[in-house]
């Protein structure tokens, strides 16, 4: 608000202030007059919450007068004349942004603070851009570096390209509507996405296809990850690139850091330098809008009939047209109250001349509430939404389907039942639309509570209070998290046919020996020790057959059990070890003796001498050693020595675990394939 005084003849006016912030201008007005001789109507000036209003000053531009707001809630409203004070120059090309060509035949470009011969750009002068590059609308466009202009272009054009590098990371075209008569939000847009080493992904409405293919969300290709969230589609990249498409008209790109001074387009080229935005692909700098995105176009299949625009086309309003004034006054909307709080961040004045240059072609409330949107967009994105502003345009209420409310910032990686989710870098801050409460997540398109989140496993969705067995393992489903129990299973480790081993922790190797052997160790309390003798074979000496197994309690070789190829059973000479209470044996079948003791360990042997199965309680975890290896869920460790040494080969770990050192221990004997020694019965065993 201007100050309590009335301003002197000649006096110059550089700032203005509102709820007590100082604004500056870009120019200096002067008041050529000390009292305007203009009626204020209440109906077209009076601004929102102003109580009052009578004029105070003219200024040196013609028909522009000020008037005092007497509610500090509301910005200083400054009214403008278009009758007939206003007076008319001649200028070399229609002016723009809805400025008029003065009579000094120039264009007057301070309404919304522009430049250029034309007024053709707007500054963002706002501290919270944040590198965003933008379109909306169908011929509206903001640079990385903060430069509105309005286009009209009805080809396709590099919105933004990688121009740092030989093979480019990314290029984004935008197709623009070949005829766009209506409101520049019904005219449908499309967009294609080029990644390195990628086809073709184009995005028409909520479709995507690549290479002509058809894709569902969410979708993984190499480094881009595209997903649907509320009514927008995402696509982000691992090299910080991340592009938001509202399904209609909107781009919204943000680049990290990493991209600053690479890019080129549409965009420009992202160095935080506003005076250089408009480089021709041939690498000119221009003035002329059309030169600089005409450069920019590409041919494609569906521009066939595509024409370049010309330099001096049309400006979408006209100051002279009766609507006019009304539509400036409507647009001034977002320089009051809710909007307010966003000005420090987003300067409100490109997204002023967008609204009018939109409703000059278009005069509804549709398009009014679109225009207003995308203010409230920029903020959101930038990371200071205006919460609620909707509550004070009925008009522009969202109608949300059931179960969903409008939310002005959701999180570009929002909560969900998939807590593995990672979010990639340079996300827009916030989008808005149609999601879930606050409280509740999206999963499959409905809105669910944390607490009712179904459970992943193997790729399959398991609804609360589902339960799977995994091993030893049960585990229960309890939002979105499985709750896992372990019981005491077994583990087992096995030697079948002469020379063939499965350690505890799941490791095969064979190899060839003639020997007692180590086969398991178990250390601590209840210690034990099992033997393994391969012996030739009775029927066969050219064979190695497994003979017996031995078990010794606490390395007292007066506590023993042996049992024998053939199903004998010897136990120790000393009459006072009595098996009872400690090992249990019985016969399972006429092929199985079982072995059971009190301290977790069973041994299945057959009676043919073939096999034989240990298995121990997940109480010897960590505890054995021998041919069976370590117990602890590692391989990498199973041909532990006695020494401590990590055997290199199963001939060497085998010979480590030898029980006499007078045995013949071979070093380098290959592992001979029984089915290529016995050829008759492989076509039938060895399948």
């Amino acid at each position: 608000m201007f100050g309590k005084s009335e301003p002197a003849l000649g006096e110059c006016l550089s700032h203005r202030f509102y709820e007590g912030v100082r604004r500056n201008y870009h120019a200096c007005w002067c008041c050529s007059e000390t009292k305007p001789n203009l009626e204020v109507r209440s109906s077209n000036y009076k601004p929102k919450g102003v109580l009052s209003a009578s004029p105070r000053f003219c200024l040196d531009n013609p028909g522009k007068y000020g008037f005092e707001a007497t509610s500090p809630r509301y910005f200083f409203h400054e009214a403008i004349n278009w009758g007939e004070s206003k007076i008319k120059g001649s200028c070399p090309h229609e002016c723009l942004n809805g400025a008029f060509c003065s009579k000094t035949g120039t264009c007057d470009c301070q309404i919304f603070q522009a430049l250029g011969t034309r007024c053709q750009i707007v500054p963002n002068m706002g501290n919270g851009r944040d590198g965003i590059c933008k379109t909306w609308g169908q011929y509206h466009f903001e640079t990385f570096d903060g430069i509105y202009y309005y286009f009209p272009g009805n080809c396709s054009y590099i919105f933004a390209k990688d121009c740092g590098n030989l093979e480019p990371r990314y290029t984004v075209w935008v197709h623009n509507s070949p005829k766009c008569l209506g409101s520049v939000y019904y005219c449908y847009r499309s967009i294609s996405l080029f990644f390195s080493d990628q086809e073709e992904i184009r995005i028409y409405g909520h479709e995507i296809k690549k290479n002509g293919i058809s894709l569902t969300l969410p979708q993984t290709i190499g480094q881009v990850f595209i997903e649907k969230l509320a009514d927008y589609i995402l696509v982000k990249t691992t090299f910080g690139f991340s592009l938001a498409w509202d399904g209609v008209s909107g781009i919204y790109l943000k680049l990290s850091e990493e991209h600053k001074g690479k890019s080129c387009g549409l965009c420009a080229n992202y160095n935080s330098i506003q005076s250089d935005d408009f480089i021709i692909q041939q690498e000119d700098y221009t003035e002329d809008i059309a030169m600089f995105a005409n450069s920019w176009s590409v041919q494609t299949l569906d521009d066939t009939k595509c024409v370049p625009t010309p330099s001096d086309f049309p400006n979408p309003c006209s100051s002279g047209m009766p609507a006019f004034e009304a539509i400036f006054f409507k647009c001034q909307i977002l320089l009051q109250f809710p909007f307010l709080s966003c000005h420090e961040y987003i300067d409100p004045y490109l997204y002023i001349a967008s609204c009018v240059n939109d409703l000059c072609k278009t005069h509804d409330d549709e398009t009014y509430c679109r225009a207003a949107t995308e203010y409230a967009r920029a903020c959101s994105h930038a990371g200071y939404p205006i919460q609620d502003w909707r509550d004070d345009f009925p008009a522009c209420i969202d109608k949300c389907d059931d179960s969903f409310v409008h939310r002005d910032c959701i999180s570009c990686c929002p909560p969900t039942c998939t807590f593995e989710k990672q979010c990639l870098g340079s996300n827009l801050h916030c989008l808005d639309g149609c999601y879930c409460p606050d409280g509740l997540i999206m999963e499959n398109g409905t809105c669910i509570s944390l607490e009712n989140c179904p459970c992943n496993f193997h790729g399959l969705a398991y609804s609360v209070g589902s339960k799977i067995e995994q091993e030893c393992t049960e585990c229960v489903c309890v939002g979105g998290v499985w709750n896992c129990t372990e019981h005491d299973c077994p583990v087992q480790c096995s030697v079948v046919g002469d020379s063939h081993f499965t350690t505890f922790d799941g490791r095969h190797y064979s190899f060839i020996g003639m020997c007692q052997y180590i086969l398991v160790k178990g250390t601590g309390k209840d210690k034990f020790t099992i033997t393994l003798q391969k012996a030739h074979c009775e029927q066969n000496l050219g064979l190695v057959c497994l003979q017996s197994i031995t078990l010794i309690l606490e390395d007292d070789f007066n506590k023993q059990v042996t049992l024998s190829r053939g199903g004998q059973l010897l136990t120790s000479p000393n009459q006072g070890f009595n098996l009872n209470g400690i090992v249990e044996i019985q016969t399972l079948s006429s092929l199985f003796i079982l072995l059971k003791t009190t301290f977790g360990l069973k041994i299945l042997f057959a009676i043919d001498g073939e096999r034989i199965y240990i298995q121990l309680t997940s109480a010897w975890k960590r505890r054995t050693l021998g041919l069976c290896g370590t117990f602890n869920g590692n391989i990498r460790d199973d041909f532990l020595s006695p020494s401590g040494m990590i055997e290199g080969t199963p001939q060497l770990h085998a010979n480590a675990w030898r029980v006499s050192s007078t045995c013949f221990a071979p070093i380098h004997v290959p592992v001979v394939d029984p089915c290529n020694i016995n050829q008759q019965n492989s076509k039938s065993s060895c399948l």
